[in-house]
């Protein structure tokens, strides 16, 4: 049997199975400012680069420096919000003097919260993880000692998978999600900026990171090292292939079974792509959609690697000027229904048909935006703006 994603029926967290990809969504692609059209509400939450969970009629967002705060996802009212620095650990717990470096593009809250349908949970820079429940009740919190490995501070989102909770803090730390206890701690995979991707080779379920290694998820034993690397981007896994979003992308097959060790295949590198790449690629019907720090959209052939068109987006940097600096392409690329969209995070965004060939149907403009990814949960679009959530809809259907 060929490996394939997993996809749990309950979890959602980071770009929600992890692939960027919404069918199903049916929200309006049309809005621009603060006050433009099919906005339904927006809500100030703080400033973050978090990207928002919607799940069960609800958005979860994480806030500087270590907030986690739940929205009605029909009207933006603030259920409830729960700090989670270290003076939120149990009495007698070690309590570290300070937090680690950070840096502003990062800060503490960049991970994105994950939900197993019973309890959302936050991990934050600090090392602070954190479960509640539906009501904005604590479960449990724990602070992992554990060096940081990253330059700019700790952005990897928690993963929840086979009844584990992995974090990237450290390495590679699977956690029990009823009680927060540790049950396995991979520290020799060592995390970049980006989230692991979950597979199953067989009968057996993996994660593969950023950094090039394959975990079994049920003990944390590493499978295979340093296939490709990523800094800030995170790997992809369809239809027994494995997909890495970096220069060069590359493409490996994954083995029919896994043992104590897999070796998959490389099928292909593309180096085509060049420059910085901090938005993830987003993979829709056999075409893998790359999108660079300095504004320019690859489409590549999943099959072969073979580029099929590189176009430079017209899509304004900080200074309001396309082209004249990096466009700042943080957002992954998503799929939202039929269409494309692709950001920035100054809050403009591009709509795009999908194809082999280049066709922009829409733009839109917050005028303020953030480096998190654009979440579509059905008629709904969530989106942050500076310190606000966002919530595009339409008006007529309310």
């Amino acid at each position: 049997m060929a490996a394939a994603p997993a996809s749990p029926t309950e979890i959602v967290g980071w770009r929600g199975d992890g692939t960027g990809r919404y069918p199903a969504a049916t929200m309006p692609l049309q809005w621009d400012g603060e006050e433009g059209k099919n906005i339904l509400w927006q809500t100030k939450v703080g400033k973050g680069q978090s990207v928002p969970l919607a799940a069960g009629g609800r958005v979860f967002v994480t806030a500087e420096p270590d907030l986690l705060t739940c929205l009605d996802l029909a009207d933006g009212r603030v259920l409830w919000t729960q700090p989670n620095g270290y003076a939120s650990l149990p009495a007698g717990a070690a309590t570290p003097k300070e937090p680690p470096p950070t840096s502003p593009q990062c800060g503490y809250s960049a991970p994105s919260p994950v939900t197993d349908g019973k309890q959302v949970y936050a991990s934050y820079g600090t090392g602070v993880v954190v479960a509640y429940d539906s009501d904005g009740k604590r479960r449990w919190v724990r602070h992992l000692d554990l060096p940081l490995v990253t330059q700019y501070g700790r952005s990897v989102s928690p993963v929840i998978v086979d009844g584990k909770l992995l974090v990237g803090i450290g390495g590679v730390v699977a956690l029990d999600p009823k009680t927060g206890e540790t049950l396995w701690q991979t520290p020799e995979a060592k995390p970049t900026y980006g989230t692991p991707a979950v597979a199953r080779i067989g009968d057996v379920t993996v994660v593969f990171t950023p950094n090039g290694d394959c975990l079994r998820v049920g003990d944390g034993k590493v499978l295979a090292r340093k296939l490709a690397k990523t800094t800030y981007t995170s790997p992809l896994v369809a239809n027994g292939v494995l997909y890495y979003g970096d220069a060069p992308v590359s493409a490996f097959k994954l083995p029919d079974r896994a043992g104590d060790t897999i070796k998959p295949a490389s099928l292909w590198d593309n180096d085509d792509v060049e420059g910085e790449l901090f938005a993830s690629p987003l993979l829709h019907e056999g075409i893998l959609y790359v999108a660079t720090n300095e504004g320019v959209l690859f489409t590549i052939e999943a099959e072969t690697g073979k580029t099929i068109y590189k176009k430079e987006l017209e899509i304004r940097a900080a200074s309001g000027k396309p082209g004249a600096e990096p466009a700042n392409i943080y957002p992954s690329v998503t799929l939202a229904g039929k269409h494309i969209l692709v950001s920035n995070d100054v809050g403009e965004s591009l709509v795009l048909e999908p194809g082999r060939e280049y066709k922009q149907v829409g733009r839109n403009d917050l005028a303020k935006g953030s480096g998190a990814s654009l979440v579509p949960e059905g008629r709904f679009l969530v989106l942050r703006g500076a310190d606000k959530v966002f919530c595009i809809g339409s008006k007529t259907n309310q």
